[in-house]
């Protein structure tokens, strides 16, 4: 590849096999590449930690020239598809603006972050691509498309895995802005969190519950808005018999919390507050894989159990898991499509044979309730039919093979985990 900065992803678990880098400066310069190319793919800020974003050829657009539109009258931020979410809080500060949530790390590309549908937390909160209102897609005619929620199969084309074009802009809703307090708990037993599951992960805005699966429980992050909006709780020293933490944490044992955002109850802007990690810290040394799984919220409940169960098999490659709850949504390939949603994130050690071994006894425990697993981190490709999953897959299929007839952008991911 023509540049080392993208030769691995975040991760530094894969290594790009694209022989050619592209970087277009211009509109014309992506619809002439689109037209050109046999096999491309985009590549963003390389947090996934698949081969998903890897092709023959891949084109970042981190050189395009394309201008930021905020409309306040319609309530939306028109950004570049490049653009980090933290980047977009910076645009919107100063206008007194928001976005209804984060992710735990917010300097992830936009286009990337929606294509594979990262979320942030909070049970009435929807996925990050739930507030997308517009795309500008180049497809493999040259053609500049503009969609938005008025536009037929526009749900079809948010979460779309990179399979339709080049996504050159995104437009986002955006709200006033607002305050979070974060509040910190340890100790929640797992058999509390288990019969008051829903209840918890509800409490307040986001929540977040980290755990190993074993003895020591689970550790509460509370994202409490300050503006009334989480008026029914009142956070004191003790949190479902959780005891409140005295000084701030990392999400991973052991490691210094000095590049995660302010806690023990400190208000602060939303983007310093949701996300677990300030915007422009590294947040660990990357030296990680992840893979994160959805269920019904219904079957959270049992699916924390027969993780539990099975802690044995998985906890040695395992750093930390985190539990949230995502609000449905009816984006055809959201993982949270039709139904709201339990999340169990687990960050791994960078081992791909411990990985290997950890990812299928949690597909395994989760077999039972029909997970739906992240597009952008580590699963099986045969633990798991996305036929089964997703009813509008045949849609999708429609919808690409009219944006893309030849294929430019299926790659070897897509072959293995959708195949359509």
């Amino acid at each position: 590849m023509a540049a080392d900065d993208i030769a691995r992803n975040w991760g530094g678990n894969h290594q790009f096999r694209a022989t050619r880098l592209h970087r277009p400066r211009t509109i014309d310069d992506v619809a002439s590449l689109a037209q050109q190319a046999q096999h491309l793919r985009v590549v963003g800020s390389r947090h996934s930690f698949t081969d998903i974003a890897d092709s023959d050829e891949v084109v970042t657009l981190a050189d395009l020239d394309r201008d930021v539109e905020l409309d306040e009258d319609a309530g939306t931020i028109t950004v570049p598809a490049q653009t980090t979410y933290g980047d977009v809080a910076r645009m919107l500060q100063p206008h007194g603006l928001a976005l209804h949530n984060m992710a735990s790390l917010p300097d992830v590309s936009v286009a990337g972050a929606i294509a594979t549908a990262t979320h942030g937390g909070g049970a009435t909160n929807g996925n990050l691509a739930t507030s997308v209102a517009g795309l500008e897609i180049v497809t493999t005619s040259g053609e500049i498309v503009h969609v938005d929620r008025s536009s037929i199969d526009f749900d079809g084309m948010v979460v779309s895995l990179g399979r339709l074009g080049i996504v050159t802009a995104v437009t986002l809703d955006v709200q006033f802005d607002y305050e979070i307090e974060q509040h910190l708990f340890e100790h929640l037993s797992l058999d509390v969190l288990a019969s008051a599951f829903e209840a918890i992960l509800s409490t307040a805005y986001s929540v977040s519950v980290f755990t190993d699966y074993g003895d020591e429980g689970g550790r509460v992050w509370i994202k409490r808005r300050t503006d009334g909006r989480d008026r029914s709780l009142r956070p004191g020293q003790v949190f479902h018999e959780a005891i409140a933490a005295t000084a701030e944490q990392h999400p991973i044992p052991g490691l210094t919390p000095t590049h995660c955002t302010r806690q023990l109850g400190v208000p602060g802007p939303w983007c310093d507050r949701l996300p677990h990690f300030r915007i422009g810290a590294r947040p660990s040394d990357g030296d990680e894989q992840q893979s994160e799984f959805f269920v019904d919220l219904a079957a959270g409940p049992a699916a924390l159990e027969a993780l539990r169960a099975r802690r044995a098999d998985f906890g040695p490659a395992m750093m930390v898991s985190e539990i949230r709850a995502v609000a449905a949504d009816e984006l055809w390939l959201s993982p949270q499509y039709g139904r709201d949603s339990a999340a169990f994130h687990f960050t791994w050690v960078n081992d791909d044979a411990a990985v290997d071994a950890a990812v299928r006894a949690v597909e395994e425990a989760l077999a039972p309730f029909a997970p739906r697993p992240h597009w952008g981190k580590v699963f099986h490709h045969d633990a798991f039919s996305a036929a089964a999953a997703y009813v509008c897959l045949d849609d999708f299929a429609d919808l690409a093979h009219r944006f893309d007839p030849h294929g430019v952008f299926v790659n070897d991911w897509w072959r293995r985990h959708i195949g359509v």
